[in-house]
């Protein structure tokens, strides 16, 4: 059997159980059994208590490749401390037929109710000491925060930290008076950039300073002296927590060097809140075709945005999030409502000019295939059931012998996986009159309701370059056979640059 070696340490056992130690308890382990290890994975100084570790991931992938047969850790710990992780780990492995072993403990089959309680209340047990760790470690940490004490991290912009404590850097300092002093006179976030990188100025980690940071920056209350910890509860145990405010917080004024006045700040977050009104009627525009450009230039993704110029005029409008953000993409603008009429236009002569029996066959075809595979599955499934009551029977009458027993645990877990997968399989049944009829209703009834959803199903992806914007069209009746066809080219588009003072 080959098999892929899996070890880790986090900072707080890494004298305990080093990588050493695992790798060597594994390799004696799989010597014993005759168990060829063909990889290994380790991942140093990270936490067990989530799976977006670098070496597991890849581990994760490879064993989707087939790449070995079999995952040795040196315990459970190792693996993971939250329970919903490591079942779901155990239970991706089971689907694609990989044996989970352990140098220290006996693993038995996650379907057998017994040995899924003991491994249970094994996992659990060692979310229980993280748990408990994390509440004595974060107790320590928030006495330390009522003192003002630098937590870790980057410090924000205009800050460095010595010994702990907050100190002003002049340089980055000159940066965030000017950001606070030309956002308090009116200055666009635009402006405020060009500024920036006419003086030379930079982010923290030396990336400019996009709009995003920008309004981060003048929000933060660090300038005017206030230190906080824990405002929101944005992860927990490395997974996102919703961001919500966090009631036991810690906030002390006059704890941090000042380096904006009161009156700037006033003056800055009165504006703020005032856009945030006045952007209201922005929700109020929908945009068909975002997440569906892409630029040609840089790659990037086109959104659409909405400029309200002094008199009044509202002008819809898509354009590159790069451009928009951090000024990195020189890509026009385009205009929102001559686009989303072109994209709409092709989509129209798409629709009226192909033949739909021949579309419908090929999309039938394609439905065909993937209900025979269902029915391949059905026959196998039939077969493994037969044999398992063979096997069983032997067993009852007498019969142990290891070849028969890795047998059936080889077959209940195809068995598993095949019931998996006719679980999720489409119960809907097509014919090939039913897919031309709705392509002949969606070609007939391009009303204005129905636009957003005929574009999502027809319209792949919009490719905007400089000169024209590339439209790819595709078929998808609800996961039920999906084809590409042909692509369309639209030069009906204003690519000019329209409107957005962005």
């Amino acid at each position: 059997m080959k098999a892929a070696a899996y070890a880790r340490y986090s900072t707080l056992h890494q004298n305990e159980n080093s990588i050493d130690t695992q790798l060597s308890a594994i390799t004696e382990y799989c010597k014993q059994d005759d168990i060829k290890i063909v990889a290994q994975y380790v991942d140093m100084a990270l936490t067990g208590t989530n799976t977006e570790r670098p070496d597991f991931q890849r581990m994760l992938d490879d064993a989707k490749a087939k790449k070995f047969e079999a995952v040795v850790v040196y315990d459970l710990s190792r693996g993971s401390r939250d329970v919903s992780d490591w079942f779901a780990f155990r239970k991706e492995m089971k689907m694609l037929n990989i044996t989970v072993l352990s140098a220290t403990e006996k693993l038995g089959d996650i379907a057998n109710p017994n040995d899924f309680l003991v491994e249970l209340i094994n996992v659990g047990l060692g979310q229980h000491m993280v748990l408990q760790t994390r509440q004595k470690s974060m107790a320590g940490v928030a006495e330390k925060a009522k003192k003002g004490v630098f937590l870790g991290g980057y410090p924000p912009l205009g800050y460095d930290v010595e010994d702990g404590i907050y100190v002003i850097n002049q340089h980055e300092a000159e940066a965030v008076r000017l950001i606070f002093r030309m956002y308090a006179t009116g200055s666009s976030y635009n402006q405020i950039i060009d500024s920036l990188t006419e003086g030379g100025y930079k982010g923290k980690r030396g990336a400019k300073i996009g709009k995003n940071s920008l309004n981060a920056i003048l929000k933060n209350e660090r300038y005017i002296g206030v230190y906080f910890w824990n405002k929101r509860k944005m992860k927990y145990f490395g997974k996102w927590a919703g961001g919500e405010e966090n009631p036991e917080a810690v906030r002390i004024e006059n704890a941090v060097p000042v380096i904006i006045d009161n009156d700037t700040w006033e003056r800055v977050q009165k504006r703020m809140n005032d856009n945030k009104r006045n952007g209201a009627y922005t929700a109020k525009h929908t945009y068909l075709l975002s997440g569906l450009i892409e630029c040609g230039i840089c790659g990037g993704t086109y959104t659409g945005k909405t400029n309200k110029s002094g008199k009044g005029y509202i002008t819809r409008y898509y354009t590159c999030n790069n451009k928009s953000r951090t000024r990195t993409c020189t890509a026009r603008n385009i205009n929102a409502d001559e686009m989303e009429a072109a994209v709409v236009i092709k989509l129209r002569e798409y629709l009226l000019n192909k033949d739909f029996n021949a579309m419908a066959g090929q999309i039938f075809k394609a439905y065909s295939d993937s209900k025979t595979s269902m029915v391949t599955e059905k026959k196998e499934l039939a077969q493994i059931e037969q044999k398992i009551a063979n096997g069983t029977k032997a067993i009852l009458a007498g019969a142990d012998f290891t070849e028969l027993n890795a047998e059936m645990v080889r077959l209940k877990v195809r068995k598993a996986e095949l019931e998996d997968i006719l679980a999720i399989s489409p119960h809907l049944l097509l014919t090939k009159k039913m897919i031309a009829d709705k392509l002949k209703e969606d070609a007939e009834h391009l009303q204005d309701g129905e636009i957003p959803r005929l574009i999502k199903s027809y319209v792949e992806k919009i490719y905007a370059n400089s000169d024209e914007v590339v439209i790819t069209g595709g078929v998808n009746l609800n996961g039920c056979g999906s084809s590409q066809y042909s692509a369309v080219t639209s030069k009906d588009v204003n690519l000019n640059g329209c409107g957005g003072q962005i």
